[in-house]
């Protein structure tokens, strides 16, 4: 009897902390969803084209004509609190179309291709980026990440690429006149074989369905310190009350 009152006991504290924890993710962590400001890409074959406004954010690979293909993202990340704790940032892209395998073409990659997202230290216009005056990236905090097998389309399925951009976030926060946005491309260009992804953009595109985004998750140090105050008391209470059941079961 003694033993099943512990363990009552014991799942009585594990109940009250998991609701503390809930009740303190649903309350104090944030989740925000931020759509770019601009967007553009353009190919090494046209170093003067530009695409801003398109609907559509073009990757691609290749040796010869077109050559590459890379496009630019910018997001306003002004809203996150200075001091807030990052959790997780994420750049997600819509997945339009990307290259099948077809040898007698000279097309696809059936192992998949990486793409990585870099972060630009120079400021770039939507309507005027082109190749030959894109912005420099640094490689450090870059992310890296398979294009999908999956297809998408205009109307479905929803196919999203990810990239863990935490860290990248971490330096905007850290300094906001940084954040110049994201250069995305292939890891691996001047492939030997033509492969090329096409995503959707904020332009031309029917809803916010289709739009790039940044996903960030953030806490900030105030509710983490409120937390750790609750569980003490908590702690504190639940200690009370064991000692007391504790010594009710001497006396008896």
């Amino acid at each position: 009897m003694v033993q099943m009152r512990r363990r009552y006991l014991a799942l009585l504290f594990l109940v009250a902390y998991a609701v503390t924890l809930v009740v303190f993710w649903l309350s104090a962590v944030q989740m925000v969803t931020i759509y770019p400001n601009a967007d553009s890409y353009s190919w090494q074959s046209n170093p003067l084209a530009n695409n801003g406004h398109s609907d559509n954010f073009e990757i691609t690979s290749y040796d010869k004509p077109p050559y590459n293909m890379r496009g630019w993202i910018r997001f306003n990340t002004s809203s996150i609190p200075s001091d807030a704790w990052i959790i997780s940032g994420t750049l997600r892209l819509r997945l339009w179309h990307h290259t099948t395998v077809d040898t007698t073409q000279n097309m696809g990659d059936s192992t998949g291709r990486v793409y990585g997202v870099y972060e630009l230290l120079q400021p770039w216009g939507e309507v005027t980026v082109n190749w030959s005056n894109q912005p420099n990236y640094t490689d450090s905090h870059s992310a890296t990440a398979v294009v999908p097998n999956e297809q998408g389309g205009w109307y479905g399925p929803f196919v999203w690429m990810d990239w863990n951009v935490k860290d990248i976030v971490n330096d905007w926060k850290a300094n906001a006149t940084n954040n110049n946005g994201l250069v995305v491309k292939d890891t691996q260009e001047y492939a030997p074989v033509f492969y090329s992804t096409q995503f959707f953009t904020k332009d031309q595109t029917p809803n916010s369905t289709y739009y790039p985004r940044l996903l960030i998750t953030y806490v900030l140090p105030s509710a983490v310190i409120g937390f750790g105050i609750m569980l003490v008391v908590e702690t504190g209470i639940l200690a009370v009350l064991w000692r007391k059941k504790m010594a009710i079961r001497g006396g008896a």
